[in-house]
Parts: structure tokens; sequence; C-alpha cells
């Protein structure tokens, strides 16, 4: 029974600590708070330096954040003014080459012309011959009938010749302008819409560049508004302590002076 009723002791006392304020047991006296003072005095300090090392921190952070995106928008920009130069590049080669096409196009119509000229011109000039050789032969031996036959054939051989240096002739130099038109399309075209591709490839460089830098400096002022939070909170708790402490400091003291 005496075991028993040890036991029952034991635990009612061991309730009864479990049960009280820690307070109870805590040095209240103001020595110790005035430690305690001094503690959150030097906590504060320290939080202090913490929030001028963080801020220097994030302003490091925030210029590299910066620099980068300056870094990443002049790639970019290069990058357009070399798309844009190659294109405009490519554009007045082909240019000069179309030229050359359409030069070649009309100095070979000027050949069909010639070369229609040199035909018609010797067709005529046989036909001249050949009427006058009948001519020769009607007056001297009457062969009118030969005369009458080359007279025809002569008319016949102008007609043609007028054929050659007129209708034909200037199909062939329009077929031959057309052949240097459609050789310089077939250069230049191309290179118009390379051209035209290199421009809006700029126009994408330019507007990621300008991407790159807006997104740098969000990135950046990020940086700075997450670390004011953090420093805020570093030196919000410091000073809530110290202000404790403080208040601690006044009631031992307070405490002191009754006894």
């Amino acid at each position: 029974m005496e075991i028993h009723r040890l036991k029952a002791i034991v635990c009612c006392a061991s309730l009864v600590v479990a049960l009280s304020p820690l307070a109870a047991f805590a040095d209240t006296s103001s020595s110790h708070a005035q430690d305690e003072l001094v503690n959150g005095q030097a906590q504060l300090v320290q939080a202090q330096q913490q929030v001028t090392d963080m801020q220097a921190d994030a302003q490091q952070s925030a210029a590299n954040e910066r620099m980068i995106g300056v870094l990443q928008s002049e790639a970019m920009r290069q990058l357009q003014l070399n798309n844009v130069a190659n294109g405009n590049a490519m554009e007045q080669i082909a240019s000069a080459l179309a030229n050359a096409a359409r030069a070649n196009g009309d100095l070979n119509a000027r050949n069909e012309l010639a070369i229609a000229q040199i035909h018609a011109a010797a067709l005529v000039a046989n036909a001249d011959a050949n009427l006058a050789n009948a001519q020769q032969l009607a007056q001297n031996k009457g062969r009118f009938d030969e005369l009458a036959n080359a007279q025809a054939q002569s008319a016949l051989l102008h007609q043609v010749a007028d054929f050659l240096t007129s209708t034909q002739a200037e199909a062939n130099m329009a077929s031959a302008k057309q052949t240097g038109q459609d050789e310089a399309d077939a250069i230049h075209t191309p290179a118009i819409a390379q051209q035209q591709n290199s421009q809006a490839m700029g126009a994408n460089d330019l507007l990621a560049a300008d991407t790159a830098l807006n997104a740098s400096e969000l990135a950046a002022t990020s940086v700075v508004v997450a670390a004011d939070t953090v420093e805020a909170d570093v030196l919000a708790h410091a000073q809530a302590s110290l202000i404790n402490d403080e208040a601690m400091l006044a009631d031992a003291t307070a405490t002191d002076d009754t006894q």
C-alpha cells in the first residue's frame, strides 16, 4: 500500500512540474535581463550587418541579371544586323546578275535582228542578181519568159526578206528579250524573297533582344524585391527580440525595486 501511495505522490509531483509555466523556473533577475538585452543589441547589429550584406548581394545579382540581358540583347541585335546585311548583299548580287541576264537578252535580240537583216540582204541580193541577168537575156535573146519568172521570184524574195526583217525578226527579238527576263526573274525573285525573309528574321531578332532586356530587368527587380522581403524579416525579428529584451529588463528592474 505504501508503495502505491509513493507512486501516486511522484506521479502528481511530475504532473505539477509538467503543467507549471516555464517562466516560473526562468531566471528573472535584472542582471540576467541586462545580459539578454546586450545579447539582443548584438543580434540587432548582426542583423543590420546581415541586411547590408544581403542588399549588396542583391544589387550584385540584379546587376548580373541586367548584364546578362544586355549581352543577350547585343548578340541578338548583331544577329539581326548580320541577317539583314546578308539578305541585302545577296539581293544586290542577284540584282546585278539579273541585270546582266536582261542585257544578254537585249544583246541576243539585236543579234536576231542582225541575223535576219543578213539573211534578208542575201535573199534580196540573189533575187536582184537573177532579175538583172534575166533582163539581159530578155533584151539580148528574147527570153521574156525567164524575165517574168525572175521578176516573180524577185518579188517573192523581197516579201520574204521583208518578213524576215519585220515580223519574224520582231518575234525572235521578243523571244530573246523574254528569255533574258525569265532568267533575270529566276535569279532575282528568290533573292528578293530571301531579303524579305532576312528582314523578317531581323525583326524577330530585335523583338527577342528587347524581350531579353525586359526579362533581365524583371529578373533584377525580382531579386531586389525578394531580398527586401527577407531583409525586412531578418531586421524585424532582431528588433522584436530587442524590444522583448528591453521589456524583460524593465520588468526585472521593477521587481528588484519592489523587493
